[in-house]
């Protein structure tokens, strides 16, 4: 905390500020004479609640949150305040300690009045007290009806230390993103150095990057005046606005004032920095509230990253959130050099995701207005889905979908999926347990509907279920379990989690501790193969002290993994069959067996023999257990149904959980509960 007293002019700060607008100048006086200037870092607590009333507070630039803590350390009835905005006026007049916590979430100048000053002022100008009465009432109202009138807005910072990585193109169309997902009020801002700021003399058409047809206006002349700052804004001609300005090096103290200022007015503000890194960009980075480092694989490229980094967690120290630094993988090298650990290993840090090529023939959707033109990629190509699934993750309306478990009867997920992508659903996370982590793992690495159905094709003859089986059978289940991994290795190869083009999380128990386990890193196979250990079945992986077996028997509908980060919107599979359905299921099979003993030996010797051969291992041990544990297992997904917006619950009468073979029941039955469900599914997406 500094004070500014000498720098700038109270009176005219004074001046500024709504509260005070309506005095004359001999009481604008008064109360420049009894105010002090201080300016807060970001992250700096003004004033922490349970603090005694000392100050009436007036937020001249900055950003300013309010919120209580809740006995458990978390944030609750969080507010923002914006420039112009007071606080502390209820613990002066009252004498009551401050009931929240004031903290700057930007470098913030705030003009500050002690108590006995303030009361001092109010004795002597009535217009003062007349204001304030109906700041209260006003904020009155607005808690009562629970609205909250300053915008709750987010700074992100695009930013790479190279040039040719694609940023600009990607910050552009994440503006684009934000708006169309959330359609909310968004500004794409350029800030460039001065000199290095060019307009495009052509219609720019062809170009993924920017192409500036106006002017930029200098930052130095507009920062200290919001008016100035609208006045260059363009605005109307797309659904986002823009602005273009340039800096020169006595521009970084005015970085926190102008962001924080655009912030007033615009839900998302989408930053695209210039290549160079000097103090204005540093300076915008730390005063932002998402920075994303567009990054290439090559090694000076990943130095310059490590460094700029370790930049910002030397500046921010204890105010650094590994949540709001993403580094970003571009796609526009031509091949990858190293792993996505080894790239980790050299950043000291971790990539959050990467961008897909994108491909000229994608650049086919053309945005013209007159300050910026740029053609963006058709809304289906594989970079708009990765940039809308940013969009999306940043503007908190993410749609995630769990697949649950069920063992054969998981099959299903298949006809899910077949709807999900016909009508273009999209889905930015899937949560996987025991065979929806199998189902799962494939098609978040690329495979389509009408892979996984030739994926299931595979068992569509009872006598191909011995692919699955090796000798000598284990103890610990009918199968050792190394022609399964043997099998899944042969469609996931050497995939990680890194590789999937949409985020996967899988879902298995730790039956020595009872614990749920959660994977989202390292190889798909070992996941996998971890999550579908079904008891009796497949024996379970012992590791590091824990015996892991299948999700589903703690969890078989993880709609709580979605829920812990924070993803609203949930689309949940449950192929478990209902009690009602088992007994349905009962009474047929009832019917087949009696069908089937009326069946003659000397028609059907071979078949006759089988029938009565199959008696006398029916029920075995791990039919027994399966069968048990999904009837837990379905008590169990009923509750976590309760978390879910859409519930898919598929008709699968009279398939048990072994019968990989009835593949085409299994889809069809998928298919049909899916578009069902269609008319939930879209309400829930467009919510």
């Amino acid at each position: 905390m500094a004070s500014l007293t000498s720098l700038i002019s109270r009176f005219a700060i004074a001046k500024q500020i709504p509260i005070f607008s309506k005095l004359s100048w001999l009481e604008l006086r008064k109360v420049a004479r009894k105010s002090v200037i201080f300016e807060y870092k970001k992250g700096d607590i003004i004033r922490r609640q349970g603090d005694p009333p000392d100050n009436f507070y007036c937020l001249v630039s900055g950003r300013v949150q309010s919120y209580a803590l809740a006995p458990n350390g978390k944030k609750q009835d969080l507010e923002f305040l914006h420039r112009g905005m007071h606080f502390g006026i209820i613990s002066i007049m009252t004498g009551e300690n401050h009931s929240l916590n004031y903290e700057a979430i930007n470098d913030a100048i705030i003009l500050q009045i002690p108590k006995d000053e303030f009361h001092a002022i109010l004795r002597s100008v009535p217009q003062l007290g007349i204001e304030l009465s109906h700041s209260l009432s006003q904020r009155i109202r607005q808690n009562l009806t629970r609205t909250k009138s300053p915008v709750e807005s987010t700074i992100i910072s695009i930013y790479s230390p190279v040039k040719g990585s694609g940023s600009s193109t990607y910050a552009i169309n994440l503006a684009f993103g934000l708006e169309r997902e959330t359609r909310k009020k968004v500004i794409f801002v350029s800030i460039n150095p001065q000199g290095k700021h060019s307009v495009a003399s052509g219609t720019g058409i062809g170009e993924a990057s920017p192409q500036w047809k106006k002017a930029p206006v200098n930052l130095n002349s507009i920062a200290s005046n919001s008016e100035f700052i609208k006045q260059n804004i363009s605005k109307g001609e797309l659904k986002i606005d823009l602005l273009s300005v340039v800096f020169d090096m006595e521009s970084s103290p005015l970085i926190a004032q102008f962001v924080s200022s655009l912030a007033n007015d615009y839900h998302y503000i989408v930053v695209d920095l210039p290549n160079e890194m000097d103090d204005v960009v540093l300076r915008t980075l730390t005063q932002s509230d998402l920075v994303q480092l567009i990054i290439w694989d090559r090694e000076e490229d990943l130095r310059m990253t490590r460094q700029v980094i370790h930049d910002l967690k030397g500046i921010l120290k204890d105010n650094f959130r590994s949540d709001k630094l993403q580094v970003i993988l571009s796609g526009m090298q031509n091949k990858d050099y190293s792993s996505f650990e080894e790239i980790n290993e050299k950043i000291e840090y971790y990539i959050s995701t990467k961008l897909p090529p994108l491909m000229r023939f994608e650049l086919n959707v053309a945005m013209v207005s007159e300050a910026m033109t740029v053609i963006v990629s058709e809304p289906h190509s594989e970079y708009s889905k990765t940039v809308t699934r940013i969009a999306r993750r940043i503007g908190r309306v993410l749609v995630g979908l769990v697949l649950g478990g069920g063992a054969a009867l998981g099959v299903a997920h298949v006809g899910v999926i077949r709807v999900l992508e016909r009508e273009n659903i999209p889905i930015d996370v899937v949560v996987g347990s025991s065979m929806g982590a199998l189902l799962g793992s494939f098609w978040v690495t690329g495979q389509k509907a009408a892979d996984l159905e030739t994926t299931a094709r595979q068992f569509e003859r009872k006598k191909d279920l011995i692919k699955l089986v090796d000798f000598p059978l284990s103890p610990a289940g009918l199968v050792r379990g190394h022609a399964i991994r043997r099998w899944l290795r042969s469609h996931l190869g050497d995939k990680t989690f890194y590789d999937t083009f949409i985020p996967f999380k899988v879902v298995a128990y730790d039956l020595l501790r009872r614990e749920e386990i959660v994977i989202d890193s390292g190889s798909l196979v070992e996941a996998v193969r971890r999550s579908i250990s079904i008891p009796g079945v497949i024996p379970p992986i012992q590791e590091d002290g824990k015996m892991i077996i299948d999700g589903g028997v703690l969890n078989p509908l993880p709609t709580n993994v979605l829920r812990n980060l924070g993803i609203h919107k949930i689309i949940a599979v449950n192929v478990l069959q209902s009690p009602d359905h088992v007994s349905k299921g009962h009474d047929l099979e009832l019917k087949r067996v009696q069908e089937e003993q009326k069946i003659p030996f000397l028609k059907s010797p071979l078949k006759y023999i089988g029938i009565r051969l199959g008696r006398l291992f029916s029920p075995n041990i791990a039919d027994i257990i399966v069968r048990t544990l999904q009837a837990s297992e379905y008590v169990i997904a009923e509750k976590s149904v309760q978390e879910a917006d859409v519930l898919i619950h598929p008709d699968l009468v009279g398939i048990n959980w072994f019968e990989l073979y009835r593949v085409d029941d299994l889809i069809n039955a998928g298919q049909e509960a899916t578009e069902k469900a269609l008319p939930k599914i879209k309400a829930l997406i467009t919510r």
